[in-house]
């Protein structure tokens, strides 16, 4: 019996993914059709892959629209690795779009004065024009 659960997410960019995923400390592999492990050994196929540490990886799976969604077998995953499926994800978007925000602002030209995070765990940044 399979315990795999997917999540849509909003990420597009594999580059931004894989930054995102090294600012995390996750380890991580990229390929066209890697293993995502599951319970007794059950499958699923994505184009990142987290290695947990454990029997059960969290993985990346490419749709038809270029999203990445998040499939892994969390049962799993939670019960042995510190690792947590609502942590994980909010952890993994607010990194990404960070990662997004600051990409951005550099193509248009711009010059990230200071960032900070605040306590409530949002990221300000002030940026001002390239003179």
């Amino acid at each position: 019996m399979s315990h795999f659960t997917t999540v849509k997410t909003v990420i597009r960019d594999l580059e931004l993914l894989q930054e995102t995923l090294r600012q995390l400390h996750y380890n991580f592999q990229v390929g066209e059709r890697l293993p995502i492990r599951g319970f007794a050994g059950s499958r699923q196929y994505g184009q990142v892959v987290i290695n947990t540490g454990s029997r059960y990886d969290i993985g990346f799976q490419q749709q038809a629209d270029q999203t990445y969604q998040v499939c892994a077998d969390w049962w799993g995953v939670e019960g042995n690795t510190p690792i947590r499926q609502h942590s994980f994800l909010e952890e993994l978007n607010r990194t990404y779009a960070h990662q997004a925000v600051r990409k951005q602002v550099l193509e248009e030209g711009y010059i990230i004065e200071e960032e900070r995070v605040l306590d409530n765990g949002e990221i300000e940044m002030v940026v001002c024009e390239n003179f």
